[in-house]
């Protein structure tokens, strides 16, 4: 037995299944290998022939689709109609090649039959190809009615078709029905036997249960044992235990093998976790210093800002300054203070602060002043205006409202430099603060020279980071950039007509209140 036992383990899967399936097919053969057979070979027939019938019926049913889909098309010639015309033929045509076609497996009527068909058929494509090729001539402006009118041949070549296809469909349906026919005569000629194939069925079970009984208990601990073994130890895996003992099986098999590499396996996962963990660790380091160098990214465009804020343009302070000189000359010295306390304030506003954001008041003031020195400068030339008028009750609820530094005088210096003074007979400035849809909404508008389309549609790109051939400022540029990064790309919008001016409309969004 120990012996018999050993020869046993040492045999492959494979050969231990063979060996099983040899001795169940002996007894199997024993006991009822005729009923075995013949109920195959019963079966065997009535599933061909339901699948002729399924076969025969398809066809039908792609025939009647494919004449709606033709008479359709031939109702309406539109693309859709024609792309489902394609579509039912290419259909129809691939389920009347499945029709049965074997001589000897559907006698000489059903094969001349479907010899008729599928001949009949390749002429029918013919002329309903014809039919579309002529129709498709005629473009989405075919009309049926008319045109048929005007064409004999088509009308004649038309219901060519259409008796086609009824023959067609006829043909089909006698296939159809021969076929019914003889699954019919095959049923009655096989009734007999089916009605006695429940006893041979309960004698081939009562067969296999006792083979069955007979091998189980050396299956259970060959195969069954060590399968269910591994099953324990891929359980234990799945919950993060692989400090268990290796899997240990007597077996010599394929089994063995498969043991034996899925304690080979649990040992690599275990490293690779391992690996895993220290990956963890080193890319959290990573981003530790990823968010470091973000960090210092964001000190170094605070630093740009202060380095953008520090800049004053050496041309409007050398104007400035030749304009108070001359101004001291002519009249007496208020205006002259007036013109240097505005200068003060500016040249305080640009050096000393440091927040990000500031109230709109203070954003107006500075743009007030601006604007004061260069109508100062130019003269009349320089109209200027602030709706709400500073000192009002509107203007005071606005006041408090925070908004980025630096808003207004890229705005004011723009209109002022490319609008107004290229204009001889000057111009006027408006900055119109209002609350609208829960949102700041500040216009910076100039009847200056403008902007034809082209320009300003490439300013717009430059602004969005397209190629331009479009000079901008860098003071006109970073806003853009702040303003966009804050509050979304629709925050600033420009809008400009060449001769009457330009337009920007700053949007900033208010918290909601509760």
């Amino acid at each position: 037995m120990s012996k018999l036992k050993k020869y046993w383990l040492g045999l492959s899967i494979g050969s231990k299944m063979r060996m099983f399936v040899i001795l169940l097919l002996l007894v199997i053969i024993l006991a009822a290998g005729f009923n075995f057979y013949t109920l195959r070979f019963s079966v065997g027939d009535f599933s061909q022939i339901l699948k002729e019938i399924s076969r025969c019926e398809t066809s039908q049913d792609a025939m009647r689709a494919e004449v709606d889909a033709f008479r359709t098309y031939v109702r309406t010639p539109s693309e859709g109609n024609l792309s489902a015309l394609n579509q039912a033929v290419s259909y129809c045509r691939s389920c009347i090649l499945l029709l049965p076609y074997d001589y000897e497996e559907i006698g000489a009527e059903r094969y001349a039959r479907t010899w008729r068909i599928r001949n009949a058929y390749e002429s029918y494509s013919d002329q309903r190809d014809l039919i579309r090729d002529r129709m498709l001539t005629y473009g989405s402006s075919y009309n049926t009615a008319t045109a048929l009118e005007a064409d004999k041949e088509t009308v004649d070549l038309l219901y060519r078709v259409y008796d086609m296809q009824t023959y067609l469909n006829g043909y089909l349906s006698t296939v159809s029905q021969l076929t019914v026919d003889h699954a019919s005569d095959l049923y009655d000629s096989k009734y007999p036997l089916l009605q006695s194939i429940p006893y041979f069925q309960v004698i081939v079970s009562v067969v296999l249960i006792l083979a069955a009984v007979s091998f189980v208990g050396l299956f259970t601990g060959t195969i069954v044992t060590p399968v269910e073994k591994l099953a324990a130890a891929s359980r234990s895996i799945s919950q993060g235990q692989l400090e268990e003992e290796d899997v240990t099986v007597e077996n010599k098999d394929e089994l063995g093998e498969l043991v034996e590499s899925f304690n080979k396996m649990k040992h690599a996962t275990k490293r690779s976790i391992q690996t895993l963990e220290e990956n963890q660790r080193l890319a959290d380091q990573l981003h530790k210093e990823a968010m470091e160098r973000a960090e210092t990214e964001k000190r170094l465009e605070t630093a740009r800002m202060d380095l953008l804020q520090s800049q004053i343009k050496p041309h409007f302070l050398f104007n400035t300054l030749n304009t108070i000189s001359g101004m001291a000359e002519i009249e007496e010295a208020v205006v002259t203070e007036s013109m240097i306390r505005s200068l003060s304030r500016l040249f305080r506003y640009n050096l000393h602060t440091t927040n990000q954001f500031v109230s709109l008041s203070q954003e107006l003031e500075v743009a007030r002043d601006y604007l004061y020195l260069q109508k100062m400068r130019f003269g009349d030339r320089v109209q200027y205006e602030l709706i709400p008028q500073p000192g009002s009750r509107e203007a005071e609820n606005l006041g408090d409202i925070q908004v980025p530094v630096f808003l207004l005088q890229p705005l004011v210096e723009n209109a002022v430099i490319h609008g107004i003074s290229r204009k001889e007979q000057g111009g006027k400035i408006t900055i119109r603060s209002e609350k609208r849809d829960n949102a700041l909404r500040i216009e910076v508008a100039d009847t200056g020279v403008g902007m034809d389309p082209e320009t300003l549609q490439g300013l717009r790109d430059k602004l969005a980071g397209a190629p331009s051939d479009v000079h901008v400022g860098i003071g006109i540029g970073n806003l853009y950039q702040r303003l966009t990064t804050l509050y979304g790309e629709d925050s600033l919008q420009i809008r400009s007509e060449a001769g009457r001016g330009t337009q920007i409309t700053v949007t900033i969004p208010l918290p909601q209140e509760d």
